[in-house]
């Protein structure tokens, strides 16, 4: 009887037995954390010992180990970014470029080195987020978002792996530590170029692999505003100055489009994205810039694709229970944008309005934070929407957050305990079974509660759901509640 080694095996067995090895993306596994940039990182590396054994198990494994791929902003940039003849050596004082560089950077570099002349010669010492530095600090950014993902890009082709990304996890640390615009999406059409830049990374991602299914970007609220091209109100950002970091999940669970399926409001390349404006009533608004506050621009990545999956987590709330009332401060977040995204139908009498995908496909919103206001977790505008809802808003009881007295600081944890049962008090009044409407609005099909693994909460929750009972809901599983019926049988048959 002969005998088989694996290394003799065809190499469509050897890849059936590796993806068997596969694993979710850590990213996914560290969702309901308190974000970090630590998300993408895992000490699974199985995939990437098996590309050490030999040259012919890489090639076998290479579209398994970038299945889930991350791109860090951050990084220093390197050393053949500073030879691109738009962003690179040219000196700013000029405002032509004489040498070719590709579409994408010579119309926004040329735009922006007019307008930082005429920022320098306008330029007041009371407004330090108009000056020609800021302007600077953003083309700095602009450039690296280029070049980082043109990078990425080609590394996906030299080694054919385009059709094989299913995730990508985009991150970066603050980029502009200096003040910004109370809605820094006011300053996107003239002095903040990252917007254009972050609306062309979509676009190209995308157009270079039409296959994607889920993106996650980890970034500061306001940096992840931007790389949304989401409007976002910083006022109060002060006080929450523990809330490093927001992490943003899309994901799209039906077939994606293709190249032949374009979606309204693609746009390809920098000198494009003027092509899709919108004409209000006083301007004429860039389409990666948002018309007002809360809103989302149509080159936004929340538009350019049906996805049917949303998840937001904002991090701790906990240091701004310490600031005097706190609960007449909103933290810096996305969410009422995304909630004015998914409100379509309030488009119709909206003179700013910007045509394009609305969220119209998504069925599911997930939102995690630490210990929220009440006030905060206001998700009326979503639930005629979706068909599920999963919340989270307790600390990861491993996390050893509430045992650490700098990150509590002046926090009254009895406050947030009392926030964290009226938030839940108040994402549930819509759909309790005796609240729900004679239509049967709101329509939402389940409803997930992932804090009652926290056993020291299950007995008040418990209280708190107790309206959602039959015959209308069904608690499946603890925490997990699935509807049975449109609306209570008192109500009686809908006339039609």
């Amino acid at each position: 009887m002969s005998t088989t080694t694996i290394a003799s095996l065809p190499e469509e067995i050897l890849l059936t037995i590796f993806e068997y090895l596969d694993s979710p993306p850590p990213s996914q596994l560290k969702s309901r954390l308190e974000p970090t940039l630590d998300l993408t990182k895992s000490n699974n590396h199985i995939y990437k010992s098996i590309s050490q054994v030999s040259h012919l198990w890489r090639r076998i494994i290479l579209p398994l180990l970038f299945r889930y791929s991350r791109l860090r902003l951050d990084v220093p940039p390197r050393k053949e970014w500073s030879e691109c003849s738009a962003c690179g050596e040219h000196q700013p004082a000029s405002t032509t470029i004489d040498h070719p560089v590709d579409e994408h950077h010579n119309p926004l570099f040329a735009t922006a080195y007019k307008n930082i002349n005429t920022a320098t010669a306008n330029h007041s010492e009371h407004s330090p987020s108009r000056g020609p530095n800021f302007i600077l600090s953003t083309l700095h950014w602009a450039s690296r978002i280029h070049h980082s993902l043109t990078d990425y890009l080609a590394f996906l082709q030299r080694n054919n792996l385009p059709a094989s990304i299913h995730s990508f996890a985009l991150l970066t640390n603050c980029m502009i530590e200096e003040s910004q615009h109370r809605f820094p999406h006011r300053m996107a059409a003239t002095y903040d170029y990252r917007y254009r830049a972050a609306a062309d990374l979509w676009h190209q991602l995308f157009k270079a692999v039409p296959g994607l299914k889920r993106v996650v970007i980890v970034a500061p609220p306001a940096d992840l505003a931007c790389l949304t091209n989401c409007a976002i109100d910083l006022f109060g950002d002060w006080a929450f100055e523990d809330m490093g970091f927001h992490v943003l999940e899309v994901r799209v669970d039906s077939s994606p489009l293709t190249n032949n399926a374009t979606p309204r409001g693609t746009v390809h390349g920098y000198g494009q994205l003027y092509a899709h404006e919108v004409i209000s009533s006083t301007a004429t608004i860039p389409s990666y810039v948002p018309a007002e506050y809360p809103g989302v621009a149509p080159s936004s990545i929340l538009k350019i694709r049906a996805w049917s999956h949303l998840s937001l987590n904002e991090g701790s709330f906990l240091r701004a229970y310490g600031t005097y009332e706190y609960f007449e401060r909103g933290p810096p977040s996305l969410i009422y944008s995304i909630k004015d995204c998914v409100s379509s139908n309030r488009r119709a009498w909206r003179p700013h309005s910007q045509s394009c995908m609305d969220l119209s496909a998504l069925k599911s919103f997930t939102y995690t934070a630490i210990l929220p206001f009440a006030n905060h977790c206001d998700f009326r505008g979503l639930l005629p929407y979706i068909d599920e809802l999963d919340i989270k808003l307790a600390p990861d009881p491993t996390s050893g957050i509430l045992q650490d007295k700098d990150r509590v600081g002046k926090a009254e944890l009895e406050d947030c305990w009392s926030e964290f049962f009226h938030a839940y008090r108040a994402i549930t009044k819509p759909f309790r079974t005796f609240e729900i409407r004679k239509d049967g609005t709101p329509k939402l099909k389940k409803f997930i509660c992932r804090d009652v693994s926290t056993p020291a909460l299950v007995y008040e929750l418990d209280e708190e759901f107790v309206p959602l009972c039959l015959p209308v809901w069904a608690e499946m599983e603890p925490g997990v509640f699935v509807r049975r019926e449109t609306y209570p049988p008192s109500y009686g048959p809908e006339i039609m």
